[in-house]
C-alpha cells in the first residue's frame, strides 16, 4: 500500500534525525484540503515531548534526511506548526493500480485480522414467531461485519443462538395448543392473554396437527412434544426462511436448550471457582424502578460472579433462591463454550432493549479469559411520504422481515439498515427504497457499477478494445478527477480493514456513495471533451483501464454489503453512455 511506504520512509527520516524517536507511532492520513497534498504526517508534532525542541525545527530535519530511492514524493512541505504536507508523484498512483488487475475479486482483502479466531453471533431471534424488521436490521449489521472481518484477514464464525429454553417457549407451546383446538373437534383451551397472539400461530398448530399431534391431552403431558415441535417449525419455516431470503448465512444454530442438557453452566461455574471469582453473597435491594428479572431481594446468600472486579456496578447471581439457574447465567455458559471452542474475540449484535446487560455481559467473559464486544443497534421507523408505513398484522403487533424485503427488496434493505450508524435510530423510507433513480442511494451506486460494464460493452463492440493493464498507457491518466479515482479504488482495502476493527459497516456504504459521486461527476463533465471511448488509442486503453478496476472496487464493495452488482440496468431519464 502507498500509504505504507510512505510511514517507512518517513520514519527511517525520523530515526535518522532524532535517534531517541525511532520507532514513535504517528498518522499519515490525506489531508482536509486536496491542495495540501496527498498525505499529511504529524510524525514532528509526535516527536517534539520525546526532543523538547520546536516541531517546525523537527520538520525540518525530518526533510533533510528523508531518503527516497523510488522517488515516490513529488513535493514535501512544512505547514502548520510542523506538519509534512506529502505530494506523490502521478505515476506513483498509476502504478499501484496494478494491484486490481493482479487481484480482481480479492483486491480489498488484506492480514490485519492475522487470523485471529473471532466469533460473531447475531441476530438469535426468540424462536416464538417471525423475524421483524429489528431483526433486520440486527441481522445486517451481524452479517456484514462478519463479512469485514473475513475481508481484513480474521477467521470468522457466524453463530445463531436460540432461546429454546425459558418462559416464553412455554407461552408458545400453550398458544399453539389453544390454536389447535380451535381448528378441530375437541374441546377448547381458551388463548391466556400472555400467550402469542399472531395468526402465524395458527399456522404452527395446523402443522402439529398434520403431523399427528393429539389436541385432546392435557397440556401439562405434551407441553414439551409442543415447545420442540413449535420451536423448530418456525425457525426452520419462518425465521430460515426469512434469512435465506435475506442472503444472510450462519456456520452454526446453537441451542440454549443444549447448554441444560449438556451441564455447560456447571463447567463455566467450576472455572470461575478456580480462579476464585464466585462468592456467596446477600445482594442488596435492586436499583432503581425497572427490576431485572434476575435480581432478587431476600435475605439468603446467593452464589454469584465477582464481576464487580471487571467494571459491573453489582456482582451478578446464578442462580436463584429455589436453586434454577438465572439468565445470567445461560448466558454465562453459552460465552464459555465459544471460548472453549477457541474463540478469542466475541462480538454480539444486541438491540438497544439489552443495553442494561453489556456490563455484566462483558466482565464475565473477561473474568473467564476472553474479550466481547457487543453493538447496540437501535430501532427502525418505517416511513413513506413522510409519514408512518403500516403493512399487515400477520404477527399480531409489528411488521414482519418477510414483508418489507417482498415491498422493498433484499438489496435495497440491506443498505437502507446501513444508511447511520447501527447506534443511532433509523428512518427507513419504504417509498424512496422502491425508486428506480438517482434519489434512491441503492440504485444511485447500482447504476454506477452498471454504467461502467456498459462502458465496457461498448468499447468492445464499437472498437474491439477490452481494458488490459499497460504501464506506459497509464501515464495518459493526468485529469486531476482521474488521479482522485484512482485514490479511491486504491483506499478499499485500508477502507475494510479499518471498518472490521472498528466494527463499523456503514463506512463500507459511505464510501460507495462517494466513490460514485466522483465517477459521476467526473463522466458528466468530460463526456463532450474526454471521452473515455475516443479516437486516441493511448487515453482510450487507460481509461477503460480505470473504469474496468473502479468497476472491480464497486463490486467487491458491494459484496462486502451483500448487494448485488448488475451489469445492466435502465438508465435514468436523459442518462448516456460515452
Amino acid at each position: 500500500m502507498v500509504k505504507e511506504r510512505v510511514r517507512a520512509i518517513v520514519a527511517a527520516a525520523v530515526a535518522k534525525a532524532v535517534p531517541e524517536g525511532a520507532g514513535i507511532e504517528f498518522q499519515v492520513e490525506p489531508p482536509k484540503q486536496a491542495e495540501h497534498g496527498d498525505f499529511a504526517v504529524n510524525a514532528a508534532l509526535v516527536l517534539q515531548k520525546i526532543a523538547k525542541s520546536n516541531p517546525r525545527k523537527l520538520a525540518q530535519a525530518i526533510v533533510e534526511n528523508l531518503h527516497d530511492p523510488e522517488r515516490l514524493f513529488e513535493k514535501v512541505e512544512i505547514a502548520g506548526p510542523g506538519f509534512l504536507n506529502i505530494r506523490l508523484a502521478r505515476d506513483v498512483w498509476h502504478r499501484e493500480l496494478e494491484a486490481v488487475w493482479r487481484e480482481r475479486d480479492r483486491f480489498g482483502h488484506s492480514k490485519a485480522g492475522a487470523g485471529r479466531r473471532t466469533m460473531v453471533e447475531f441476530v438469535s431471534a426468540n424462536p416464538t414467531g417471525p423475524m421483524h424488521v429489528g431483526h433486520g436490521r440486527g441481522a445486517v449489521l451481524g452479517d456484514v461485519i462478519a463479512n469485514l472481518l473475513e475481508w481484513a484477514g480474521y477467521e470468522v464464525g457466524r453463530e445463531f443462538y436460540i432461546n429454546d429454553a425459558g418462559g416464553q417457549v412455554w407461552r408458545l407451546a400453550h398458544a399453539v395448543l389453544a390454536r389447535a383446538t380451535e381448528l378441530v373437534d375437541v374441546p377448547r383451551v381458551p388463548l391466556d392473554p400472555e400467550d402469542y397472539q399472531g395468526e402465524y400461530v395458527r399456522e404452527v398448530a395446523q402443522a402439529w396437527l398434520d403431523s399427528g399431534g393429539d389436541p385432546k391431552r392435557p397440556f401439562e403431558k405434551i407441553r414439551e412434544e409442543l415447545r420442540a415441535f413449535a420451536t423448530s417449525w418456525i425457525l426452520e419455516y419462518l425465521i430460515k426462511k426469512d434469512l435465506q431470503l435475506f442472503g444472510i448465512r450462519f456456520d452454526k444454530f446453537f441451542s440454549e436448550k443444549t447448554l441444560h442438557d449438556e451441564h455447560r453452566l456447571e463447567a463455566a461455574v467450576k472455572l470461575l471457582d478456580e480462579k476464585g471469582l464466585t462468592a456467596w453473597e446477600v445482594l442488596p435491594p435492586p436499583k432503581g424502578m425497572e427490576r431485572d428479572p434476575d435480581e432478587e431481594f431476600v435475605e439468603k446468600p446467593l452464589k454469584v460472579v465477582k464481576t464487580t472486579r471487571f467494571g459491573d456496578d453489582r456482582d451478578r447471581p446464578l442462580y436463584k433462591t429455589n436453586g434454577e439457574p438465572t439468565y445470567f447465567a445461560a448466558d454465562v455458559a453459552y460465552h464459555f463454550d465459544k471460548l472453549s471452542r477457541g474463540y478469542t474475540r466475541l462480538i454480539n449484535v444486541w438491540g438497544a432493549d439489552h443495553g442494561g446487560y453489556v456490563q455484566r455481559m462483558k466482565a464475565v467473559v473477561q473474568a473467564m479469559g476472553g474479550e466481547l464486544e457487543i453493538i447496540l443497534f437501535q430501532l427502525v421507523n418505517l416511513m413513506k411520504d413522510g409519514q408512518p408505513f403500516r403493512m399487515s398484522k400477520r404477527a399480531a403487533n409489528f411488521v414482519t422481515l418477510r414483508e418489507l424485503l417482498e415491498t422493498a427488496g433484499s438489496d435495497a434493505t440491506r443498505v437502507f439498515f446501513l444508511l447511520r450508524r447501527g447506534d443511532m435510530a433509523l428512518d427507513f423510507d419504504v417509498g424512496l427504497a422502491q425508486k428506480r433513480d438517482n434519489s434512491n442511494p441503492v440504485f444511485y451506486v447500482q447504476y454506477g457499477h452498471a454504467r461502467c460494464s456498459a462502458i465496457l460493452r461498448k468499447a468492445l463492440e464499437e472498437k474491439g478494445v477490452e481494458p488490459r493493464w499497460d504501464p506506459e498507457a497509464m501515464q495518459a491518466l493526468q485529469l486531476p478527477e482521474e488521479i482522485e479515482l484512482i485514490k479511491r479504488i486504491l483506499m478499499l482495502p485500508e477502507l475494510i480493514a479499518n471498518a472490521a476493527q472498528s466494527l463499523e459497516p456503514h463506512r463500507v456504504v459511505f464510501y460507495l456513495q462517494e466513490t460514485i459521486a466522483a465517477f459521476h461527476g467526473y463522466y458528466t463533465k468530460y463526456k463532450k471533451t474526454e471521452r473515455v471511448i475516443s479516437d486516441d488509442p493511448r487515453k482510450t486503453s487507460a481509461r477503460l483501464y480505470l473504469v474496468w478496476a473502479l468497476r472491480q472496487a464497486l463490486a467487491n464493495a458491494l459484496a462486502v454489503l451483500g448487494v448485488s452488482a448488475p451489469d445492466r440496468m435502465e438508465p435514468p431519464e436523459g442518462d448516456e453512455v460515452a
